[in-house]
């Protein structure tokens, strides 16, 4: 009888073994796969308003010495934590100083890199003019310390605005969904380099930024499925 059960307990243990192995080789794979359209990517964007052209990656290094990108030469800084950003405007405003909170109001496209161009599930976007005025994301963020906190604000009724937490779920393992996806972290980094503001007078232009954003630095949806958004935002002050 011993024998017996020390074979089913090993048994056991050799199936809990490469049940491991497998998941780890299933993120590998993912994650692979990721890394390889990153690379195509940079070579050959196929979304968006830089479609056709070229990447160049500049260090976080050389960015730092200046904060600025070439648009000429479609220049990205890529970040130690691997996010890829491109300032397009720097914004009317002001940078937000730390102790200091603030909403945001974002419009943005959003694509998923790991997708192909023709797929309709790769593109979620919320900046369509014909939208409704209260169709936009919108998120309160505090810096304490150089540190950004962000969340999705939330209505009175108790709902969320824009498309990506209405679209990007959380559930539970009971399959119960407990509340929006997180604000990605790659949308926070930029609000260190860019100054937030509103339009007042003619020539005030909201922020905008380019972001390749990896799965790490991403919502939950992406993060869960191993894939890199790329996305064009911009960045606006709420009231």
């Amino acid at each position: 009888m011993k024998k017996i059960f020390y074979a089913v307990v090993s048994l056991v243990a050799v199936c809990m073994t490469i049940s491991s192995c497998d998941e780890y080789e299933s993120y590998a794979e993912k994650r692979d796969y990721e890394l390889s359209r990153l690379s195509s990517f940079i070579d050959n964007p196929t979304f968006g308003e830089i479609k056709g052209k070229k990447i160049s990656v500049i260090s976080e290094s050389e960015f730092l010495k200046d904060t600025v990108t070439d648009l000429s030469k479609n220049e990205f800084v890529k970040f130690g934590n691997g996010l890829y950003m491109q300032i397009v405007r720097r914004g009317c405003g002001s940078v937000i100083k730390d102790g200091e909170s603030a909403s945001v109001i974002c419009r943005f496209k959003e694509y998923n890199i790991n997708a192909k161009e023709d797929d309709l599930q790769s593109q979620l976007r919320n900046d369509n003019p014909f939208t409704l005025q209260d169709y936009y994301e919108k998120f309160d963020v505090r810096k304490n310390l150089g540190t950004f906190s962000a969340s999705w604000s939330v209505r009175e009724d108790g709902t969320y605005h824009g498309v990506m937490p209405n679209s990007y779920f959380t559930v539970n393992v009971f399959g119960q969904i407990t509340g929006p996806t997180n604000v990605p972290e790659g949308w926070i980094v930029p609000l260190s380099y860019i100054r937030l503001g509103r339009i007042a007078n003619e020539n005030d232009e909201l922020a905008k930024v380019r972001l390749i954003v990896p799965h790490s630095m991403g919502h939950t949806e992406s993060n869960d499925r191993i894939y890199a958004c790329y996305y064009e935002i911009t960045y606006e002050r709420g009231i």
